[in-house]
């Protein structure tokens, strides 16, 4: 009977196991380039974005375990909600197989999110000794083009830059939770509100 991992993949909607690979410092020597790689330099336009969110146990991106990640795209003035992929990871599973599969999803598309250098230095760290490379997507951060947009009101006063608040400031829906993906289309929103796409 083939071995699977436990880390549960969510993908549209449907709940699957992510089958088991072989080591991936041995698929790399194996095949030369990790094909993960390939998909990250591309030089292809999508003209997508992608909303992602981690959860993790902690703040801190040097040290904290990757609990969950989930990732939605946007193409033009849509976020693609039946386009989504959820992953979680266990500590006791590999988290090699779940990570090839975000790269697959996300590939060379700007990289949209709210609190992003967290998730993307969280990523990194696991995905740099998988690829032997960091993240070399595009960033956008929407508390930063939220920031961008006050900082042009005359005036001078804080500015509130959590999410739940800046949902509220910009009248679109609260979250539905504070998991990753309620943060992640909570993200995606504001981008759009934000930043419209062009006709």
């Amino acid at each position: 009977m083939p071995t699977e991992t436990i880390a549960s993949v969510v993908a549209n909607g449907a709940v699957a196991a992510a089958p088991f690979a072989p080591p991936v410092a041995e698929t790399v020597s194996l095949l030369g380039e990790h094909p993960d790689r390939a998909l990250l330099r591309s030089g292809e336009e999508s003209g997508e974005r992608v909303a992602i969110h981690c959860e993790a146990t902690s703040f801190d991106a040097a040290t904290a375990d990757l609990r969950s990640v989930a990732a939605l795209r946007i193409r033009g003035s849509r976020v693609l909600t039946s386009q989504r992929l959820i992953l979680s990871f266990w500590p006791t599973e590999p988290a090699e197989p779940a990570l090839s599969r975000l790269l697959a999803f996300i590939g060379n598309r700007p990289l949209v999110g709210y609190y992003l250098d967290f998730t993307v230095g969280l990523l990194d760290r696991l995905v740099q000794p998988m690829v032997g490379m960091a993240l070399p997507n595009q960033r956008i951060e929407v508390s930063s083009l939220y920031y961008g947009r006050k900082a042009k009101a005359p005036g001078k006063y804080a500015v509130d830059l959590r999410l739940d608040s800046i949902l509220r400031d910009l009248d679109l829906p609260p979250r539905a939770g504070e998991d990753a993906y309620a943060s992640a289309l909570a993200a995606a929103m504001v981008y759009l509100r934000l930043e419209p796409p062009r006709p």
